[in-house]
């Protein structure tokens, strides 16, 4: 269950970026929004914490809460566009939808994807590869979706490009705001190597990433595999000056 604030902050965002509020509107006060959703003042005030973060609204003693954007701050899509560059390449790449079904986690996937085991989850199998022909294939991802969540955005999960979090946050408002990321070493199974083009039992690379929003609260979580020739992980250490005790 979401938390109220976070549940408050979500449909508050839809509000703006579907057009219900334009820029230089004012929103309700919060007494207001209080005795619209039956929620405390505090609640309110945390909620609009979270959207003035995603740089949507401004507040001012006197002049209240004003609409200062209809699309989120772009500060974490830059950052995740960074990291999504350097290891999922999901924007210059297309998705090709595998499968889509009900699970629910046992004891080895509950523990890959740290959760609990017996949580249901909806997975989405797909396959990324390059734009441009021939479409050489690039990582298999299973990508597992709340399943609430899921559900309210399956129709819209088809192929094409960008990342399954956005469609999320065009739907529901709910924005990413923490990603955890974990790197390891795999073998490719003998289901995803023809689509790899990769031979079965050959080495690749797991990247898991865990997908939370502004309550701390997984809502995605992703798991890709690249074959060993496909990705290269690179970055740098730099010494920096010993300062004097």
């Amino acid at each position: 269950m979401e938390v109220r604030y976070t549940e408050l902050a979500n449909l508050l965002v839809k509000q703006i970026t579907d057009g219900k509020y334009v820029v230089g509107d004012r929103l309700p006060s919060e007494v207001e929004l209080g005795e619209q959703f039956q929620v405390s003042r505090t609640t309110v005030r945390s909620a609009l914490n979270i959207v003035e973060g995603l740089g949507l609204i401004s507040r001012k003693r006197r002049a209240g809460t004003v609409v200062q954007s209809t699309e989120t701050s772009n500060s974490y899509t830059k950052s995740l566009h960074s990291i999504e560059d350097l290891v999922n390449y999901a924007s210059y790449t297309e998705r090709h939808i595998l499968g889509i079904a009900d699970i629910v986690a046992d004891e080895h996937l509950a523990a890959a994807l740290e959760c609990k085991p017996g949580q249901h989850w909806l997975k989405v199998q797909m396959l990324r590869s390059e734009k441009n022909e021939p479409k050489v294939p690039i990582c298999w991802t299973d990508a597992y979706l709340d399943p609430k969540e899921g559900h309210d955005i399956v129709h819209l999960i088809q192929d094409g490009t960008g990342l399954i979090c956005n469609l999320i946050e065009k739907h529901s408002g709910r924005a990413v705001q923490d990603l955890k990321q974990q790197i390891g070493a795999t073998s490719i199974s003998e289901e995803m190597a023809p689509h790899l083009q990769a031979e079965a039992h050959t080495p690749g690379l797991e990247i898991t990433r865990q997908y939370l929003d502004q309550a701390k609260q997984k809502f995605l979580i992703t798991v890709s595999t690249y074959p060993a020739d496909k990705f290269k992980f690179t970055f740098w250490m730099h010494r920096t000056v010993a300062t004097e005790l």
